[in-house]
């Protein structure tokens, strides 16, 4: 099995690493990355499994993705990091967290809770409009755009997902993600399955305000169950992509709580 990609930048003494969503990059985060960095971390912008330029491979769920970052950890020997993720990467890293507590100083989760969601109708309808995208029949980007609006209204998620499509040397358009697989993956992302341990240091908790993946009256308990030196914090403003949405909100509130934890 092949090591994940990542771009590092910066080679500060404290590693952070970043972990994106379902269909989402590492590149996704270079703009935080560089903030990041700038004040003195050694930055991990990580591309998962069928996504981005790592490895593709039919077995996809969180086990493996679990597996494949203590694998990377190990590589680089990493420890004491400070790990963000977001939605899809968060679960991720919260699952590492409680596993092996040992790798990871502060823990920050972007817009998404420690448990099973009902299948969203959103995330089916942008696999359907990836999944009958014929890029043989496609020249423009403009025609990408065109395409994707029948099945996502939103133009900034529309932007997002092209980021995912790029052109060859022969000038045809081709994936960077598996979308076979992951389109077949909805449901299993969307599951919690806790592989147990627990993590007592500290965690932050990022809502957006105009998202519904967090709901803090609910979920306060189960998360501090998990992970009981926990905080949640909203983000006025943002909906599920809070670093896209409220780009300096999320990189103050961010240093922020790293500095007073």
């Amino acid at each position: 099995m092949g090591k994940l990609f990542s771009n590092i930048l910066g080679s500060g003494s404290k590693d952070l690493i970043i972990l994106h969503g379902f269909l989402g990059m590492g590149s996704n985060w270079k703009a935080q990355g560089n903030r990041f960095k700038e004040i003195g971390y050694r930055v991990h912008l990580i591309d998962l499994r069928n996504h981005g330029k790592s490895f593709w491979d039919s077995n996809f769920d969180y086990h493996f993705m679990v597996d494949d970052l203590y694998k990377y950890f190990k590589y680089y020997k990493l420890k004491k990091t400070i790990l963000i993720g977001h939605s899809m990467g968060a679960k991720t890293a919260m699952l590492l967290s409680l596993s092996k507590p040992e790798l990871i100083d502060q823990l920050i989760v972007s817009d998404i809770s420690p448990k099973d969601y009902q299948s969203k109708a959103e995330l089916k309808k942008i696999g359907e409009g990836l999944i009958k995208l014929n890029l043989n029949g496609i020249e423009k980007r403009k025609d990408l755009d065109i395409h994707l609006e029948k099945y996502v209204n939103n133009s900034q998620i529309r932007q997002f997902l092209m980021k995912n499509i790029y052109r060859l040397e022969s000038g045809k358009f081709n994936f960077y993600p598996n979308i076979r697989v992951l389109e077949k993956s909805i449901s299993i992302i969307e599951k919690f399955p806790y592989m147990g341990g627990e993590f007592n240091k500290p965690v932050l908790f990022l809502k957006g305000e105009k998202s519904n993946y967090i709901n803090i009256k609910t979920d306060k308990d189960l998360i501090r169950s998990y992970f009981p030196n926990s905080k949640i914090l909203e983000i006025e403003g943002a909906g599920h992509w809070i670093h896209f949405d409220c780009p300096d909100l999320f990189f103050n509130k961010v240093m922020e709580w790293i500095k007073t934890t």
